[in-house]
């Protein structure tokens, strides 16, 4: 039977209303706790019927009512991701902080020229006492071999793009990189209003498959697929937002 929506709406407030005038009827036998085993059920129908619209396609008083589960669960995975990148991102400067050889320094800034001959020197008699001999000048291509995937350095590419141009918006604001990570600064902007929240979380989705490459994880291809069609767009739309507040 195709049912209309005025039908399938007054079956729902006739079902509802009759289960629970039942119920108000029962209700000091409820209270005492002597339901019975009919009580029990009708409670539950009533319950089903009553969250029928948050679950179903229905239209109340001309309001559409649909709850997408799917899409409510590809929310919440959405918002532990965000969380999960925050974290990530404060753990990490975090760790910075604590580890920074120079005491007093601002973390994360590379040490002056004038600093260098004391820090080579305190390098070499570290190394002296794990038996390794001193530095010599040469290539650190040997560090990570020859045979670096390619996609990782494109990834890398794509992370630096969009962290050199919002530093530079950054710095032209008076916000320090140096003590925002990259996710913070993109939701101070978002907040503020220069660019907008659903552009926020493109860009950090993507920063965050680069920095899960970059430091060493394993990403999917359908993960560098979603970069490779997603960055130059949102580089551009990110680019076209800040030429509004520069």
């Amino acid at each position: 039977m195709n049912s209309s929506e005025n039908f399938k709406l007054l079956w729902w407030a006739i079902l509802l209303i009759a289960l629970g005038v039942y119920l108000c009827g029962r209700y000091p036998v409820l209270i005492e706790g002597q339901a019975n085993y009919f009580d029990t059920v009708v409670f539950l129908v009533w319950v089903a019927v009553a969250l029928a619209p948050i679950f179903k396609d229905m239209k109340l008083f001309g309001v559409h009512l649909k709850q997408d589960i799917d899409q409510l669960k590809k929310d919440l995975n959405h918002q532990l991701a965000m969380m999960k990148v925050e974290l990530q991102s404060s753990i990490e400067v975090s760790s910075s902080n604590s580890n920074h050889v120079h005491i007093g320094a601002n973390p994360m800034v590379p040490a002056s020229d004038a600093d260098l001959p004391d820090i080579e020197k305190h390098i070499a008699e570290t190394l002296k006492k794990y038996g390794v001999g001193k530095p010599t000048n040469g290539s650190t291509a040997s560090l990570v071999g020859e045979s670096i995937d390619r996609t990782n350095v494109e990834l890398f590419k794509v992370r630096y793009s969009f962290e050199k141009l919002v530093n530079n918006y950054a710095r032209l604001n008076d916000i320090d990189p140096r003590r925002n990570p990259f996710n913070r600064t993109i939701k101070l902007m978002a907040n503020k209003g220069t660019i907008s929240f659903e552009l926020a979380e493109g860009i950090l989705e993507i920063m965050a498959i680069c920095n899960y490459a970059i430091h060493g994880e394993e990403v999917s291809s359908k993960q560098i697929k979603l970069v490779e069609k997603s960055a130059n767009g949102l580089y551009e739309a990110l680019k076209k937002s800040l030429k509004s507040y520069a």
